[in-house]
């Protein structure tokens, strides 16, 4: 008798060519998925596609954008047919001070940290099948803040409120599609590791070391794990609800 978590099931993950999407795409696979990742960077697509093998589908799209959203939603419909596993993880940070926020910003980490999210959903909701499990990446910014970067952790906050009423829907608890969310909190990614010089990345160590309770750096395989509980029957029982992977930082 097979022990694979995920054996049979379809699983499409955004912001699957980096970073955390992409741990949890090799723990889907490793576990007996197969696997749709969703990115904006064709390069990064096409090296991750290589990663997982298999019959790993990659697709390169823009989640902000409604029609390449639809477009991903097409494509995973013709090939596999259903969708059992929605992780909309694809997510930026990379905000500037405050005063030098436009609206274009505004409107491009919004596009991506909550239109993104809700529309990935919302799209996806006539190939998920009976029992689905949707997962969405918020932030543990959404219960503590984050200092000169308001409009990340109002995406996050919003990003966890919509788990909660998406879940409340009625077609969705008439279809057993169970929503949840993972908080991740300093996590170590190539995103992280990507400081514009040593001495930044040496101010941000100390910053973890002092605020994180556990004074270390989460790693993507541990945010992986949860979203792999998650997404399998072990967490049957659990909707609207959340997962803080953050070292105690939103919770202590």
């Amino acid at each position: 008798m097979s022990t694979l978590k995920l054996k049979h099931k379809v699983a499409v993950i955004t912001g699957g060519n980096s970073g955390i999407g992409l741990v949890t795409a090799h723990l889907f696979r490793e576990e007996g998925a197969s696997v749709v990742i969703i990115g904006r960077n064709e390069e990064t697509l096409e090296r991750a596609r290589r990663e997982l093998g298999g019959d790993t589908l990659a697709i390169q799209a823009d989640v902000s954008r409604l029609d390449d959203i639809q477009r991903v939603m097409r494509q995973v419909g013709d090939h596999f047919g259903r969708i059992d596993i929605l992780f909309a993880n694809a997510g930026i940070s990379e905000c500037p001070p405050i005063q030098e926020t436009d609206d274009a910003f505004f409107d491009h980490i919004m596009g991506i940290n909550v239109k993104g999210v809700f529309f990935a959903f919302t799209q996806a909701l006539p190939l998920l099948t009976q029992d689905a499990s949707v997962i969405f990446t918020s932030s543990v910014a959404h219960e503590r803040g984050r200092p000169g970067d308001p409009l990340y952790s109002a995406s996050k906050a919003a990003v966890r409120s919509l788990a909660r009423t998406l879940a409340a829907d009625e077609e969705v608890l008439s279809r057993g599609i169970r929503v949840n969310v993972v908080s991740p909190g300093a996590i170590y990614t190539p995103l992280t590791a990507n400081q514009d010089t040593y001495a930044m990345l040496e101010a941000v160590n100390s910053y973890v070391a002092e605020t994180v309770p556990m004074k270390r750096w989460g790693q993507p395989e541990e945010v992986a794990r949860s979203v792999l509980f998650l997404a399998s029957s072990d967490s049957s029982y659990m909707t609207g609800g959340e997962i803080a992977i953050d070292g105690g930082l939103g919770q202590i």
